[in-house]
């Protein structure tokens, strides 16, 4: 019984299913989100990251205001170029759209689309290995139910019968 309840201990003690807060660099899909909404609201992309760091939390500003802050120096191409870091994958579309001059706002909801499919299929994936992680508490919790309803009846009449009837 105490095996069975340390396993339980370390299985209550796993992280939950829910994601936990964020602490470190920005979200891209939030930047992404943002600046898709500044673009569509008439904002050019330079003026659009700036309205973005003024709507981000104090811990997720610096990466957005370190393009700002680069943009000015040498350009907002080039800085979306050399940006590394959470938002590399962002600043890599972006600055192809604003090299080629292709549309930002397709662009955005075009990274957006894809951000959201990769972090379905990825909850999706851990949603299909949940059974085979429940398998062992299942068990645990499960067995001893099992032992008594099924298979102790059939040891006591066994024992009853090798006793000779002896059991009250």
């Amino acid at each position: 019984m105490g095996a069975v309840t340390a396993m339980l201990i370390v299985w209550a003690r796993k992280p939950p299913l829910r994601r936990r807060l964020r602490v470190g660099p920005p979200d891209d899909l939030l930047v992404a989100r943002l600046l898709s909404l500044a673009v569509s609201a008439g904002h050019p992309i330079g003026r659009a990251f700036i309205e973005v760091s003024g709507q981000l939390a104090d811990r997720d500003r610096p990466a957005v205001d370190d393009i700002v802050a680069r943009a000015r120096h040498v350009g907002l191409a080039k800085a979306l170029i050399e940006t590394r870091g959470q938002l590399s994958a962002l600043a890599e579309r972006l600055a192809k759209a604003q090299i080629t001059g292709a549309p930002i706002g397709p662009t955005l909801d075009a990274y957006i689309s894809m951000v959201h499919d990769a972090k379905r299929a990825a909850a999706l994936e851990e949603a299909r290995t949940i059974g085979v992680k429940l398998i062992i508490p299942l068990t645990l919790l499960l067995l001893p139910g099992f032992i008594a309803l099924v298979i102790a009846p059939f040891v006591l009449e066994q024992l009853d019968g090798l006793l000779g009837g002896q059991l009250p």
